[in-house]
């Protein structure tokens, strides 16, 4: 077993040699540290197949180094296991978040430590249920005291661990982060995005420890399957209530920024709105007259607050801010070429609303999306609309492509069609995009409204074909003038077959239809010489051309 390289990480010297004699009778090949920077250092010099590591050192916690080993590339899969004198709830939870793969309780026997080290070389864990309270069955505990997508513990696993804390006159504070109102994700998106959403929503308060929060600091979610998160902070004794408010403000401010960062790096090209979340805060005052459940569930509801209250202020300054567009107009028009990708040559150009640069309504998606939302999609689309047709009239005598949400076309039979009256005033050449943020409700109405825009001279553009609501069954009931192929399908067409036999499907349908095909999103050579390839017959994209205004001063 000498090619077996062990690290023993203890600032005790009795606990280095006898766990270093066990381990060298045993046949393996130890290196030992006295400190956590020590023991970094050596890891990352050695790389060591199994790290022993004690819990209570100065200077650098075992729970500090841990955490550091795995946020660390090199050493993030080396197995872990904790030497600690407790084996309290508090410290094995601590144990599991920080990425324990083990634990071994001070004082040991030979062969516990031995049977620990020969199972983590082999490749074995110990389960979620080994960590939970002795008498609780695996199959109870973790159906009730884990949830079973991020694998955090519930509140009643850490009960008693905050009452150690409280008991011992620490101070104890509370961050809520709520992601209640992300349920939009699992209603657009499906149950299997929302997991997904929820279990790097959990390692990113992991990650966070250490860095943003301690590494003693406790992370839960308030029930299985359910949307609050909590962390719950050991504070320093004797702080002023004010002060202590104010360290948990600046922590959650920090926690704020750093999970908002993470989960927009995360799900930046899979959601279309932006990733906003609040972290509220609470103090848990402890009475011995109150039980400590009540006093616990008090704080919870406590930060949730806090964190509504946070959410309902950004809720009113965006309001303020959308209805100051819609008053004041501050809508920008950009227009991007439409090219025949068997010429090169510009046959038409589609308007580009956007809001206000450097303000949250900038792109179209967050813009429109909020107007859905707060059911404005009306007065909006009228607004863009009319700057659409009015920034590109006697400019170009190509066609033009606008933007018509869903809604729209769902409301023309009852409102009436003045919102359209700028496009008829160009006089032909309009192209009506249906964008399908929504899916279409009732499709003899739609039929209908369609039948109408196209008396009015009007063709019609179904756009983000093969994707999201954009399906084959609207194809088939809508028969659009084109049809536009979705980015999604044109990013690495040329190096992926099975986007290559939907965009063919795709061609092969609009010629059924008598449609003409627009590739949206063309970036590279490669895929563009793919979609001439395949047939497509028209595109647009960086690589053609980037969207501009085409007035002065717009």
């Amino acid at each position: 077993m000498q090619d077996r390289r062990i690290l023993v990480v203890d600032d005790e010297e009795d606990i280095l040699l006898i766990v270093q004699t066990l381990l060298h009778n045993a046949g393996y090949a130890v290196t030992t540290a006295r400190g956590g920077r020590e023991a970094l250092e050596l890891a990352e010099a050695l790389k060591p197949d199994l790290v022993l590591l004690d819990v209570g050192m100065p200077e650098l916690s075992g729970w500090q180094v841990c955490a550091t080993l795995r946020g660390r590339p090199e050493t993030a899969a080396t197995p872990v296991a904790m030497l600690t004198v407790k084996s309290e709830i508090r410290d094995l939870i601590t144990g599991m978040q920080v990425g324990a793969d083990d634990y071994v309780t001070k004082p040991f026997t030979k062969r516990r430590l031995l049977d620990t080290v020969e199972r983590l070389l082999e490749g074995g864990r110990r389960d979620r249920a080994d960590f939970l309270p002795k008498g609780m069955s695996e199959s109870r505990g973790i159906s009730l005291l884990f949830d079973p997508v991020t694998a955090l513990p519930t509140i009643p696993v850490l009960v008693d661990a905050l009452r150690e804390w409280l008991l011992v006159d620490q101070e104890v504070g509370v961050l809520s982060v709520d992601v209640d109102r992300f349920s939009y994700v699992e209603q657009f998106y499906g149950w299997e995005v929302f997991d997904e959403f929820l279990r790097e929503l959990a390692r990113a308060l992991r990650r966070a420890l250490g860095n943003v929060l301690s590494t003693e600091d406790l992370i839960a979610q308030s029930g299985p399957a359910a949307g609050e998160f909590y962390v719950f902070v050991s504070l320093p004794s004797g702080l002023g209530g004010a002060e202590a408010l104010e360290r948990l403000a600046a922590k959650a401010q920090n926690l704020e920024a750093a999970l908002h960062n993470d989960l927009t790096e995360r799900f930046r090209h899979r959601l279309h709105r932006e990733i906003s979340l609040h972290v509220g805060v609470a103090k848990i005052v402890y009475s011995p007259q109150v039980r400590l459940e009540r006093i616990v569930f008090a704080a919870l509801r406590e930060a949730s607050r806090t964190a509504a209250s946070r959410a309902g202020e950004e809720a009113a300054r965006l309001r303020e801010e959308f209805r100051d567009i819609l008053m004041r107009g501050r809508i920008g028009t950009v227009y991007q070429p439409i090219v025949n990708l068997a010429t090169g040559a510009v046959v038409a150009h589609e308007a580009l609303s956007r809001g206000p640069e450097d303000s949250v309504f900038e792109s179209p998606e967050a813009l429109f999306d909020y107007a859905l939302r707060t059911e404005q999609v009306w007065s909006l689309e009228k607004l863009c609309i009319g700057f659409a047709a009015e920034r590109f009239r006697g400019l170009t005598d190509s066609r033009l492509f606008v933007n018509v949400e869903t809604s729209i076309v769902h409301e023309l039979k009852a409102r009436g069609h003045d919102v359209l009256s700028p496009l008829v005033g160009l006089g032909g050449g309009v192209v009506l995009e249906i964008t399908e943020r929504a899916a279409i409700r009732d499709f003899a109405l739609f039929r209908e409204s369609v039948s109408v825009l196209r008396q009015l001279g009007f063709e019609v553009a179904l756009d983000d074909a093969g994707s999201g609501f954009a399906s084959l069954q609207a194809i088939a009931e809508l028969r659009p003038n084109f049809l536009k192929i979705s980015n999604t399908l044109v990013t690495g067409l040329a190096h992926d077959a099975i986007k290559r036999d939907v965009v063919e499907m795709l061609v092969r349908l609009a010629d059924r239809i008598d449609a003409r095909t627009v590739a949206e999103g063309i970036e590279t050579a490669e895929d563009l010489s793919e979609l001439r390839t395949i047939g497509v017959e028209l595109g647009q994209g960086y690589l053609l051309g980037r969207p501009v205004s085409l007035r002065a001063g717009d």
